[in-house]
């Protein structure tokens, strides 16, 4: 039993809740797949009763091929193979690492680090990946011996009535569950270890927060912590039907989510701050008329920063839909936390704030006077259930800040996982007491938690911190992407850090030249900043993770070996 915020959570595992969802709703819908992907996924729906079976059948398979606390990587396609991979893997006592299928990004080098670093017993994948992962496989053989040894196992292809032969495991909830490798826009992916009890508790939290929601839906993939827990295993556990649109369907169809949304009357969805830029440009009048958003009443926005201009614009742009503004909701969370960390009550408000930017960069939070001088942040509501915010001094680990300072943002909970995988000493630096160390900035203002930044990104210059998010929402233009970061003096003797700024232009992107200069002023304007080199750099160069966010490590790397693609002068 776990006690969360006074209230005592059952011992009830995901694993014990989805089966006793099978018995009691054999035939009701538990997921819903809109098909259409990259890999041609095939539309389906999963009953809890077909779920369930499927899963034990792949999990009496895992049993037979691997022992209890093995790894076993999931390469699937983002269809009905996915849940019935990931169940299988709990249903078996095995550890699952959720990845994806390779074919799906342009690089395979991170899933090829992160199968070298986990070792698994199994690879599961679908029928329609099968291929790619197959030469992903032969491609680690060359790297990584252990891969030899892992078993490729098709979940599509296991028979049902394998399930006869399954046995569930005895599982604690201080058993790891899975490993959700980090999306790595601040370094080297990293496995972070998450319980049963994690899952547990964060099924929980989301219980707590949106306790009569029926219908969910999402297109963000289940590899990354978002799709994973607001797609699987929160709506599986507490009975809510999930409706998915693969990522790939979402990127050349962004209007078939809000399709699925408006057809299901979905009244959750989720989403980082790109999906909703990407709807307001894509989806065309005609396809709004047939929208009615009316059901929504909360679409958590995470995963990235989260811009007031984005979420205006989406407000404006589908309120004719039947949108309800306030159903909008800023959030903040990390694979660290089981993904719940803040969240706003349902039905409030956005909360939009101007604050000094001058002040922020000195750590102290202040209302803007004027308009030049203002940074406009977004609040990501209150603490999940059970989860204790602190903001403290980044200098000092553990010491509290006062009211209104900027400082690294510190949580601590039940939902909070016990560490990485086989790092030992960065587990003991950033995990401690049952808390962790986000390495997010960030400061408490009116019951809101706002993020300003993540602490290895701070620019420095001339002793005053500056945040790259702060920068590149000033150099930003229709069709331009910017990043922001500090590099030193490449000599020895010339150690000042100076501010880079890199630009990747869109496929339809005028007057450059004139931009590079507009950009160079507003960042002097605004921020008191010279721009010591500002390039543009060809469309999709920028290393970005798997889930979109810009690499600012991987970007400044390349900055200093030479080794940006330099888009041509026009």
């Amino acid at each position: 039993m776990t006690t969360v915020s006074g209230t005592t959570v059952s011992g009830e595992l995901l694993t014990d809740a989805i089966r006793r969802n099978a018995r009691a709703y054999p035939d009701r819908p538990a997921m819903v797949f809109g098909g259409g992907g990259r890999l041609r996924e095939p539309a389906e729906t999963l009953t809890y009763g077909r779920l369930d079976e499927r899963a034990r059948a792949v999990a009496a398979e895992l049993r037979r091929r691997c022992s209890p606390g093995d790894r076993a990587v999931l390469l699937c396609a983002h269809d009905a193979g996915y849940p019935v991979a990931f169940l299988a893997c709990l249903y078996a006592g095995v550890v699952a690492v959720p990845l994806y299928a390779p074919e799906l990004i342009r690089s395979r080098e991170r899933l090829l680090s992160v199968i070298g670093d986990c070792a698994p017993a199994a690879v599961l994948t679908t029928t329609q990946a099968i291929k790619y992962v197959s030469r992903a496989l032969q491609e680690l053989r060359h790297r990584e011996p252990l891969a030899l040894a892992a078993s490729l196992i098709d979940v599509h292809a296991v028979p049902p009535a394998e399930g006869r032969a399954w046995r569930g495991p005895d599982l604690s909830g201080d058993a790891l569950a899975y490993l959700q490798y980090t999306s790595g826009s601040t370094g080297t992916p990293t496995g972070v270890r998450i319980t049963h009890a994690n899952l547990a508790v964060t099924g929980h939290q989301m219980r707590v927060h949106f306790p009569d929601c029926r219908v969910t839906a999402s297109w963000v993939p289940f590899f990354h912590d978002m799709g994973l827990i607001c797609g699987i295993a929160w709506p599986l556990s507490s009975g809510v039907r999930s409706v998915q649109l693969s990522p790939e369907a979402f990127l050349r169809e962004p209007h078939r989510w809000l399709q699925l949304i408006s057809e299901h009357r979905a009244e959750c969805s989720i989403t980082p701050n790109f999906g909703l830029v990407h709807c307001v440009r894509r989806v065309t009048d005609e396809q709004k008329s047939t929208l009615d958003l009316s059901s929504l009443r909360t679409l958590h926005i995470a995963g990235e920063p989260v811009r007031a201009d984005s979420v205006r614009a989406f407000a404006d742009a589908f309120a004719a839909c039947g949108l309800d503004p306030s159903a909008l909701a800023p959030s903040y969370g990390l694979a660290e936390a089981t993904l719940a960390g803040t969240a706003p009550e349902i039905g409030a408000p956005v909360a939009v704030r101007r604050f000094d930017r001058r002040a922020l960069a000195d750590g102290l939070v202040r209302p803007a006077a004027a308009a030049d001088t203002a940074v406009e942040l977004v609040g990501c509501g209150v603490p999940a259930a059970g989860l204790s915010v602190r903001i403290t001094d980044p200098d000092a680990p553990g010491r509290a800040l006062p009211a209104d300072r900027v400082g690294e943002i510190a949580l601590s909970g039940p939902n909070i996982a016990d560490g990485y995988w086989n790092l030992p000493e960065r587990s003991a630096e950033v995990f401690a007491g049952g808390g962790v160390r986000t390495g997010d900035l960030g400061f408490e203002h009116d019951g809101h938690l706002y993020i300003v930044g993540r602490t290895k990104d701070v620019i420095i210059v001339r002793g005053r911190n500056h945040h790259p998010t702060d920068i590149e929402a000033t150099a930003g233009r229709p069709g331009l992407t910017a990043v922001a970061f500090s590099a030193a003096g490449t000599t020895a003797v010339d150690e000042e850090e100076r501010l880079v700024v890199l630009l990747e232009a869109g496929p339809e992107t005028p007057h450059l030249s004139a931009a590079v200069q507009q950009v160079r002023e507003d960042i002097a304007r605004h921020h008191g900043l010279v721009v010591h080199d500002l390039l543009i750099v060809r469309r999709g160069s920028l290393p970005r993770t798997t889930s979109g966010k810009i690499r600012r490590g991987a970007c400044r790397d390349r900055y200093l070996g030479g080794r940006l693609a330099i888009a041509p002068a026009k």
